[in-house]
């Protein structure tokens, strides 16, 4: 694990966290008949929905541990055509292809009724959070986070999108206006029951052959989801269990997964804490940092993490970029070291000491590291801090992750990640 010599963290509000953890599948049966304590999903494929299940690898390294959640009977998966008829308050959770939502009303209306009646809605195939937001009939997507004050906390609404905040956008900087096809992700689940794990699940999917990116099959987001219902599963049971998952103590999951083919070849799990300076009189500007917390992992022994690129963007015109840590370093201890008004400081080991090159360009408001190595993979977090000052009530900050793995000379494939972290305060 991470060696970390916490200096100093005060004077700060907590104002957003937690992004991502890791996941794991096993051997499914598709079967009808549910027992009370058991979760079922419905699954809709594109096409074939008899072979989807039969096509997962449920010894794969990425799938052991769902095997005997599925073999417990604690998942119960049920596969339909998009155009079979059902009854949808038969299960906890459902999962569609947005295309075949997109075209039929009935069926969002249907959506939209078991949304509200707290079941977990999945829509896949690559669509935007504003558009899940769109057919499922709701205004915003979000989740409950704390603010920490000394010993006290509050809990606020984080919203991932929502539809007042966009009204507010301020003037933004050259570069950053995102193309749609950069803010769409494969998979996006959600739930408005406060009382589930994980209420909100945003997964990110490449996947490759030996001549460049292809596209998904429908076993891989059928996997994907089943990871993800297995960890709200293992946390759910999280004082009784013994995991093979990294489970994260967090409302929401947000992964990044890169497939050669329908393999898993490794993940990025990431976390991310955003904190407001309170202890200031400057009555221009507020202050901001973002702790930026990933891991890399990887699948089967042959894949290796070799690259790992980080970014962090000033959305609004009138932001200022002021800090970023850690600096250029090729060795332990990674050290993290903002003066006032930040006041925070602390120091991590990696151990396969990569080298770490850190771009801060004040001009353009954006910090770039690029981490280089062999076998990034670890149980190690890599953390990264980016500090700035904000007008207004209003501040956003795109924060988007790259890992490339490699297998032998000529066989990669990588795992990508972006998301907005914004505030309105």
């Amino acid at each position: 694990m991470s060696k970390k010599n916490i200096k100093s963290s005060v004077t700060s509000f907590v104002l957003a966290g937690v992004l991502v953890s890791a996941v794991m599948l096993p051997n499914l049966s598709v079967q009808s008949a549910f027992a009370k304590s058991t979760k079922e999903l419905l699954f809709s494929p594109e096409i074939n929905s008899e072979n989807t299940e039969k096509e997962l690898n449920f010894n794969h390294d990425s799938l052991k541990s769902v095997k005997k959640t599925l073999e417990d009977k604690k998942i119960q998966v049920k596969s339909i055509n998009p155009e079979d008829k059902v009854d949808l308050s038969e299960y906890n959770s459902i999962a569609y292809n947005f295309k075949d939502v997109e075209k039929n009303k009935k069926l969002q209306k249907a959506l939209q009724e078991e949304l509200q009646n707290g079941k977990k809605v999945y829509l896949f195939g690559g669509l935007t959070i504003k558009e899940y937001c769109d057919l499922l009939g709701i205004d915003k997507l979000y989740t409950q986070t704390n603010i920490e004050s000394g010993d006290s906390q509050d809990s606020i609404e984080l919203a991932f999108f929502n539809e007042e905040d966009e009204k507010k956008e301020k003037k933004k900087k050259d570069g950053t206006d995102k193309n749609k096809e950069s803010e769409k992700h494969e998979i996006i689940g959600y739930t408005l029951d406060e009382d589930t794990p994980y209420k909100v699940f945003i997964s990110d999917i490449n996947s490759y052959d030996d001549e460049g990116k292809i596209e998904i099959e429908d076993e891989i987001y059928l996997s994907e989801i089943l990871q993800h219902e297995n960890k709200i599963i293992e946390k759910s049971e999280s004082e009784f269990s013994t995991r093979s998952s990294r489970v994260v103590d967090s409302d929401y999951d947000i992964i990044a997964s890169a497939y050669y083919i329908t393999k898993k070849a490794g993940e990025i799990n990431s976390q991310w804490k955003l904190y407001k300076v309170t202890d200031e009189d400057d009555k221009e500007y507020d202050y901001f940092y973002v702790k930026d917390t990933s891991t890399i992992e990887t699948y089967e022994w042959l894949w290796d993490a070799e690259e790992f690129t980080i970014r962090h963007d000033l959305v609004f015109d009138s932001d200022e970029l002021d800090d970023a840590e850690p600096n250029d370093t090729s060795s332990n201890p990674y050290k993290v070291s903002l003066g006032y008004p930040y006041s925070i400081g602390f120091e991590y080991e990696i151990d396969t000491e990569p080298d770490m090159d850190l771009t801060l360009n004040k001009s353009n408001d954006y910090a770039k590291w690029e981490v280089t190595g062999s076998q990034l993979e670890s149980s190690d977090d890599y953390e990264f801090v980016t500090a700035w000052a904000a007008t207004g009530s209003y501040t956003k900050l795109d924060i988007s992750h790259k890992v490339n793995f490699y297998a032998g000379i000529d066989v990669e494939t990588d795992a990508d990640q972006s998301i907005s972290i914004s505030y309105n305060y």
